[in-house]
């Protein structure tokens, strides 16, 4: 019995390990099930709350690392601003960037998950 406490008392902190440190994940990851579809599905399906962050970006403008990589999809804009939504979780943030195009009025044209530490 004091073998099966142990051994599930390891694996319990393995997982918790596991989950908090985020092992099981990249740095920095695209989230290529948000890419293309609109804000809407973002909020109400994908995240089901309201971001924690929210600000706006002209890509005519000098950009900061972090949001920077949208130039590399600005062909596909049809307008110069472009939303940025952040939601915050325990250990990692999701970021979108939403601008209009010619498929969608809200489209996110760029989205990615990374944890914490992360310094751009």
């Amino acid at each position: 019995m004091r073998r099966i406490v142990i051994i599930g008392t390891i694996l319990l902190i393995g997982a918790i390990s596991t989950w908090y440190f985020d092992f099981l994940n990249k740095s920095v990851e695209t989230i290529d099930e948000l890419v293309g579809h609109n804000y809407d599905y973002a909020n109400k399906i994908y995240f089901e709350t309201a971001p924690d962050i929210h600000y706006t970006i002209n890509i005519n403008d000098n950009l900061n690392e972090f949001d920077g990589g949208i130039l590399n999809r600005k062909d596909i804009l049809t307008d110069s601003i472009v939303h940025v939504y952040t939601w915050e979780f325990v250990n990692h943030k999701k970021t979108i960037w939403v601008g209009k195009t010619e498929k969608l009025k809200n489209q996110i044209i760029d989205a990615i998950r990374y944890k914490n530490s992360v310094k751009f």
